[in-house]
């Protein structure tokens, strides 16, 4: 493994502080935003904008009693603070080894070298662009999610 390959820590924390995590990769490579109606709702924004990493990369410093989730009959998940309501990191429902990351909570400045835009048929009008990638018109399967995010290394 080279000096650029090794892994680094990333920290992150809900606005209030409650809560804070780490993950440790040699980068975050790929992120994505999704324009889907359930994540406008759940950032208050025209997307999400978020990564994905392996579970077993994530680790909880403090603050998991603070994490209260709603979980949608169709299987959205959305997990958030207690104390401040910021979103915060959690598994997929579909797939529990991969955790969604909300990039906004992470404190280290990075350049992704991908970025890609999800659910792109349910771009609100007043949503700008942003330059992506791949931009696919609903949510990637698995296998695309697998091998955008490096979920198999």
């Amino acid at each position: 493994m080279t000096v650029l390959e090794q892994e680094q820590r990333f920290n992150g924390t809900c606005l209030c502080g409650e809560i804070k995590f780490q993950f440790h990769r040699s980068k975050i490579k790929t992120i994505y935003r999704c324009y889907c109606s359930l994540c406008r709702k759940q950032s208050g924004a025209a997307s999400n904008t978020a990564t994905l990493i392996s579970s077993e990369q994530f680790d909880w410093q403090q603050g998991e009693q603070f994490i209260q989730t709603y979980l949608k009959v169709t299987g959205f998940t959305s997990s958030f603070c207690r104390q401040c309501g910021s979103p915060v990191p959690n598994a997929l429902g579909s797939n529990a080894k991969i955790m969604w990351i909300p990039l906004g909570l992470i404190q280290q400045d990075f350049k992704p070298d991908a970025e890609l835009n999800f659910c792109m048929n349910s771009k609100t009008s007043w949503a700008g662009e942003n330059e992506a990638h791949i931009s696919f018109d609903e949510l990637p399967n698995g296998i695309q999610l697998q091998h955008y995010f490096e979920l198999n290394e």
